[in-house]
């Protein structure tokens, strides 16, 4: 159950940050591409204001990114402050309930056990995925830009 509700944040955190990527980079990239073919200007001012469009798109990759790996980092951290309330919270219960508790959360820890293997994976799958995907939709919109300016 954890692993099917890991695998669907992971899955959305995937898809959201594709179409955000891809959304900033494409208009971005038609933008740009407006912007230089209304003001056809010489050979060398045109490729140095090419040369500042990437950086611009570079500097805001490197800031999306930034910021995804901190939202990963905050989740991640959360999730282990929420485990840690949890265990805290469980060893403060009575004698026979302590005894209750400690076996349910023994059993499910040796599942989550089980499964961290794979979730580990499942997250490992979903990073590189959203860094491929960053990558893909940046290229694209610099071939875009380099290709009709």
């Amino acid at each position: 159950m954890v692993v099917l509700l890991f695998k669907m944040i992971f899955f959305a955190v995937n898809a959201i940050s594709n179409l955000v990527s891809r959304l900033i980079f494409t208009v971005t990239a038609y933008v740009l591409v407006l912007i230089i073919q209304a003001f056809k200007v010489p050979g060398e001012a045109a490729h140095g204001a090419l040369q500042q469009i990437a950086e611009a798109i570079k500097g805001c990759f490197e800031y999306l990114l930034e910021m995804i790996m901190e939202a990963i980092s905050s989740l991640i951290s959360s999730c282990f402050d929420l485990l840690t309330e949890v265990v805290t919270g469980s060893a403060a219960v009575t004698g026979s309930a302590v005894g209750g508790l400690v076996e349910k959360a023994r059993n499910s820890f040796d599942g989550l056990l089980k499964d961290l293997p794979e979730l580990a994976n499942d997250f490992y799958e979903m990073v590189s995925t959203l860094i491929s995907d960053l990558w893909n939709n940046y290229k694209e919109a610099v071939g875009y830009v380099t290709e009709n300016a």
